[in-house]
């Protein structure tokens, strides 16, 4: 639809071009108004069937799993997205689709989707993550989906209705031998003969099979029917485009050159003469350029300062109109760089790694953090499916009294284990303040939440040493959706010298050595060193207790407490110095969850 030139949105109150205000707005038309008896038949089979249409705000990756023990054990892994959608009435829902199918691996924010929920469907399995209950606040999940794209339809539909064959001969047999387990008991304790047995049989059998064919054939054909109605439908769904329910018109996509209104401040595009918001003109103060010549100055004084100025000398019919510089408008790309300015930053902390017995560790600890804005998502599920089978064979033997085997059993046993896995993986497409657009391999915790058009601020650390170079992906923080995920930290990183160790380890040896041969030391300690002393020592480890043999391992105890100690003096200064480099990188994150609401106007 258009006024003018400019093509209009919903919600548009006012023509960019024009200025008029726009009395027939545009408006969303989904499925259940623009098919107005989509259900009509369906609810024939399905009383409760139910249809939404909206476009995806918010999407969620996550996992559950099924486990079970026995000979015969499961572990199984399946991928879902937990979509949130809103419509034009401003109604919410929640729910969950599989990511396993590959119509899925591309579901991202705006999309605009169509549910068809004959009933309801329920997932059964628990959450692999616990971390997920936050988000993931119910297990209703999707049977049938319609995908509105601007390439065509696409649909899913769920194996939950498909309907279950079954055999007549099959149900015949089965109920032959239920008769006759039925019968043969009374011919058996002689109640009755054979041939009533016979005839009750055959009589359960001919009444009993008749009315469960029926029985199952009534439920085949009610559920084919229901299958095919289902399938209906989802066809007359595919039928209706996005343009034809207006979705396309949701909302203009902002640009970068975009500029705010002088007014409203609403983001408009550049060409707008007019706020298509609040209708205010969008045109910029025009001035004329004063005149060169100054009043009672001569033409001789005018022509000698126009030659070295190389101006034009104006007059009333030479008046160039001129910008003034106040009323600049600042782009979409001005407001970016000036709102992510503040978390851009560099930072290095250097510190020494303290050692006992070693020369201490020089290192440098650097920080950086960035904003990025999320512009486009390609992400896939792999999925693996593998079982393990094990035989283990066991024999008994039997012996006679005299311990000779006489005979021997084997016992054969098998097991197996089953393994599925379903990953997520893929990557990013982000771009920065200043409009350079990169490939980002995102880590899957983040691919599980980033959605298209979500800014994240990236915070890394970086240790360098003499012989080590190590990088950290302190936070991802999702600004968007105020989430925060810290996969690792330069604080776990420690360092124990080689020489210290090997130091404790020979320490070690000689008092194990010295208890060992205590008494062989002893003796030849006495050539050389007075008695006295020898008798104080040994006496000292009388005082305690303790036999004399053992005083180098209580010396060596001692050495061992002592190097505990100021090991753990130590660590506390490299944590000490590790929270000091990251203490601006902390402060740069506090403040943006502190000012995200400016992020969510950009």
């Amino acid at each position: 639809m258009q006024h003018c030139t400019s093509p209009l949105f919903i919600n548009d109150n006012f023509c960019p071009d024009c200025g008029d205000k726009i009395d027939n707005q545009l408006a969303i038309t989904p499925v259940a108004q623009y098919i107005p008896d989509i259900l009509d038949e369906l609810k024939k089979y399905c009383p409760e069937a139910s249809v939404y249409t909206g476009w995806v705000e918010k999407t969620h990756h996550y996992k559950r799993v099924h486990r079970s023990g026995g000979r015969d054990s499961e572990t199984l892994y399946y991928s879902y997205w937990f979509l949130t959608l809103n419509n034009e009435q401003g109604i919410e829902k929640t729910i969950s689709v599989s990511s396993e199918d590959s119509s899925l691996d591309s579901v991202s924010k705006g999309d605009v989707i169509t549910f068809l929920e004959p009933t309801g469907y329920y997932l059964n399995y628990q959450l692999a993550d616990k971390s997920d209950r936050q988000v993931v606040t119910h297990n209703e999940a999707a049977t049938g989906v319609v995908f509105h794209r601007d390439s065509g339809q696409e649909s899913i539909l769920t194996p939950a209705y498909e309907v279950e064959d079954f055999s007549k001969f099959g149900t015949f047999f089965s109920t032959l031998f239920f008769a006759a387990l039925v019968s043969l008991p009374g011919f058996f304790a002689e109640f009755y003969t054979l041939e009533v047995a016979g005839f009750m049989t055959a009589a359960i059998t001919v009444i009993g099979s008749v009315f469960r064919i029926n029985s199952k054939t009534n439920k085949f054909e009610n559920d084919s029917a229901r299958l095919l109605e289902i399938k209906r439908t989802v066809k007359r769904i595919l039928g209706v485009s996005i343009n034809q329910m207006g979705y396309d018109k949701r909302g203009r996509e902002a640009n970068n050159s975009d500029v705010y209104c002088i007014s409203c401040e609403q983001l408009i595009d550049s060409a707008y003469h007019y706020c298509h918001c609040c209708g205010q003109p969008q045109s910029i103060t025009e001035v004329a350029q004063p005149s060169l010549i100054t009043d009672g100055e001569s033409p001789e004084i005018t022509e000698q300062r126009s030659i070295p100025s190389h101006a034009l000398a104006a007059g009333t019919g030479n008046v160039t109109p001129i910008t003034q510089a106040s009323d600049k408008r600042m782009t979409r790309r001005d407001k970016i760089l000036q709102v992510c300015a503040p978390y851009i930053s560099f930072d290095s902390h250097a510190f020494e790694n303290k050692h006992i017995f070693a020369k201490n560790y020089p290192c440098t600890i650097a920080t950086s953090s960035s904003i990025v804005r999320v512009t486009d998502k390609e992400v896939e599920t792999s999925v693996s499916d593998s079982t393990n089978t094990y035989t283990s064979t066991t024999r008994t033997d039997y012996t006679n009294r005299y311990g000779s085997t006489v005979r021997s059993e084997y016992k054969t046993e098998t097991s197996s284990h089953r393994q599925r896995n379903s990953n997520l993986y893929g990557e990013l497409t982000i771009e920065t303040p200043e409009g350079k657009v990169q490939t980002y391999k995102a880590a899957r915790s983040l691919l599980s939440t980033a959605d298209v058009g979500d800014w994240i601020m990236l915070g890394s650390s970086r240790l360098e040493g003499k012989e080590q170079q190590l990088d950290y992906d302190e936070f991802y923080y999702n600004v968007s959706k105020d989430n925060l995920i810290q996969p690792e930290s330069v604080t776990q990183w420690s360092r124990v010298s080689a020489k210290s160790q090997t130091l404790v380890f020979l320490m070690l040896a000689l008092a194990i050595g010295c208890s060992v041969y205590f008494s062989e030391l002893v003796n030849l300690a006495a050539r050389f060193v007075p008695h006295d002393i020898l008798r104080s020592i040994i006496g000292f480890a009388d005082e305690l207790s303790l036999p004399a043999y053992l005083l180098p391992m209580g010396v060596f105890t001692v050495f061992l407490v002592f190097v505990l100690l100021l090991s753990r003096r130590f660590s506390k200064h490299t944590k000490r110095n590790q929270a000091q480099a990251l203490a601006s990188l902390q402060a740069k994150l506090a403040k943006c969850k502190q000012e995200r609401e400016t992020f969510l106007k950009l």
